[in-house]
């Protein structure tokens, strides 16, 4: 399994997720992918929530590692300008009538009951936002 950076957007006491639906499956991720080879956690972070929102990052900070079969996800809670997100990158490329991607903001309590992937990222990001002072 490839290491992924993870982006925590939050704005207003609510946090930026990524609904996916397609047969079979309904479930929603946070922004974030694949560190590649020549990239640091950080700079994975900043270029996917990029292609995958159309954000720009303007600060992160790394707030948790996950180590799951191997591979490492890194958590980072990062500050974007208030633009709303826009679908980019293979997501926006292999979005179809059966393979649908939107964004959500949720606050907390909505969180408890939404199928987030993977189910750490439910607890971090429980503990992340509980932390914010709104």
């Amino acid at each position: 399994m490839k290491n992924r950076a993870t982006a925590i957007i939050l704005r207003n006491g609510k946090l930026l997720l990524l609904h996916r639906q397609k047969p079979g499956r309904d479930y929603y991720i946070l922004p974030g992918g694949g560190v590649e080879l020549d990239e640091s956690f950080e700079e994975a972070c900043i270029r996917e929530v990029k292609e995958e929102t159309g954000l720009d990052v303007l600060g992160l900070q790394r707030v948790y590692n996950y180590h799951f079969r191997g591979s490492e996800d890194v958590y980072f809670v990062t500050r974007v300008p208030p633009n709303e997100p826009i679908l980019g990158g293979s997501e926006a490329k292999r979005q179809s009538p059966t393979n649908l991607y939107s964004f959500s903001w949720v606050d907390a309590k909505q969180l408890q009951d939404i199928p987030l992937v993977p189910v750490a990222a439910r607890r971090i990001c429980i503990e992340i936002m509980g932390r914010q002072k709104w």
